[in-house]
């Protein structure tokens, strides 16, 4: 039935757009074709400068900079509007100073004065910490694939929005450094399913890892996940079943893990000595739950 709705409905524009053409013709296809192109072309190069702006202002902290290119309606796919989202990257600055960001725009689809514009983008960085008065320093490793929404005001294209389709970052401490560490989430479930979290690593014989996996919903100010400590058994593969939230808000899987191992002192007395913490982060995309969609024959 749809298809033939589909046949019908194309049936009837390829009909009046060929009436159309024939009782008046207002301009040469060609030359049609020839001015898009030139307008395309200089739109797409505003568009690259823009995210190339983005990446400067964002490598060198520039808040007000980067505030610059987004307009005042922002709103991303979170529902992080434009000062709480901002709070979040002065608060990830704070925390990490010599946050650095690479970006590569994979397609731009502009429609008027709308664009999508889509990007892979990585991060990388070093913090600084403390355990038991020792100074310790981690690793940030992080990736993400989005695509922008962007809009042209008063003849600026300004960032309007944001849908985050894919997005995973390390913390990495010691020896967890030189470690295969890997979290396995689905992209997307629906709001109130189960799903299943993995871990999995290439721990030696010598070492015992103990590790919590929890999810944590989209929020501001961000919730601490607090999950039951486990040890990780010999195949170095830890797994929970969680319940995604029915707020219909888009949360993070959060695996967190202690890594000791045994070494021999002077006497060759076997000790255990904390070697590194890793703590992983995927993002899972929640799709709201649809009340509306009501199969025939079925109440």
């Amino acid at each position: 039935m749809k298809k033939v709705l589909l046949f019908t409905i194309l049936a009837l524009l390829t009909f009046s757009c060929s009436n159309i053409s024939a009782q008046a013709s207002l301009i040469s296809t060609g030359s049609y074709r020839n001015e898009q192109n030139k307008l395309n072309k200089s739109e797409i190069k505003e568009i690259k400068q823009l995210f190339s702006l983005h990446t400067e202002f964002a490598n060198k902290h520039d808040l007000s900079g980067l505030k610059s290119l987004y307009s005042d309606n922002y709103i991303n796919s979170d529902g992080y509007k434009l000062e709480p989202y901002f709070k979040t990257v002065e608060e990830t600055w704070d925390q990490c100073k010599d946050l650095t960001y690479n970006a590569k725009i994979t397609s731009i689809d502009i429609n008027g004065n709308n664009a999508n514009v889509s990007i892979t983008e990585t991060a990388v960085g070093t913090v600084y910490d403390k355990m038991d008065s020792l100074a310790i320093t981690g690793e940030i490793h992080a990736k993400s694939s989005s695509i922008y929404q962007i809009v042209k005001i008063n003849g600026k294209w300004l960032i309007s929005g944001e849908q985050m389709l894919t997005d995973e970052s390390a913390l990495l401490y010691g020896d967890a450094r030189f470690m295969n560490i890997e979290l396995i989430v689905p992209n997307q479930v629906g709001a109130g399913e189960t799903y299943t979290v993995t871990v999995k690593t290439d721990k030696d014989e010598n070492s015992v890892i103990i590790g919590s996996i929890e999810h944590d919903p989209v929020v501001y100010p961000s919730q601490i996940p607090n999950g039951p400590l486990r040890t990780m058994p010999k195949s170095g593969i830890l797994e929970r079943y969680i319940k995604a939230n029915t707020d219909n808000i888009n949360e993070y899987a959060v695996a967190s893990l202690a890594i000791s191992k045994t070494k021999a002192d002077a006497n060759n007395i076997p000790k255990v000595y904390m070697a590194g913490i890793a703590c992983l982060m995927k993002r899972i995309n929640i799709v709201p739950k649809n009340n509306f969609i009501i199969l025939e024959g079925k109440k």
